[in-house]
């Protein structure tokens, strides 16, 4: 496989992210128990979160691209960030996590596809020469 492909990968696991966290976006601003302030909050972490994604993006089709291997581990630092935001925050606010584990699943799954793409970017960079 080869960066472009790593790219396709890494590119998959944002959209699928930034769609399944605008999907989830409705119902926690409709949500009588969170306060005007709490749903500040809300919109401007998917706004926060939107912002991480394109960069990753950029990141993944830039300079990875060129084999610039500094951005490989941009890469794996936005990764965490972005895709163990959930799990992070779900052990730091165990009683505010979502009370249906499919989120668990359907975040992991998109971290694993990131992770498949951080892979198959790590092996074209480890082999010699342009692509």
């Amino acid at each position: 496989m080869n960066l472009k492909n790593a790219a396709r990968i890494i590119t998959l696991a944002c959209v699928v992210q930034v769609l399944g966290y605008a999907y989830a976006l409705p119902g926690h601003l409709s949500d009588p128990t969170w306060s005007d302030h709490a749903q500040f909050h809300h919109v401007l972490g998917w706004i926060w979160l939107v912002g991480l994604n394109i960069a990753i993006v950029v990141f993944a089709w830039g300079p990875l691209q060129k084999r610039d291997r500094s951005s490989f581990w941009v890469l794996v630092i936005l990764f965490l960030l972005a895709q163990g935001g959930h799990f992070i925050a779900s052990v730091v606010v165990p009683a505010g996590r979502p009370s249906e584990f499919w989120y668990d699943y359907a975040l992991g799954t998109t971290m694993l596809i990131f992770a498949i793409g951080l892979g198959t970017g790590w092996r074209a960079l480890s082999q010699p020469g342009p692509e």
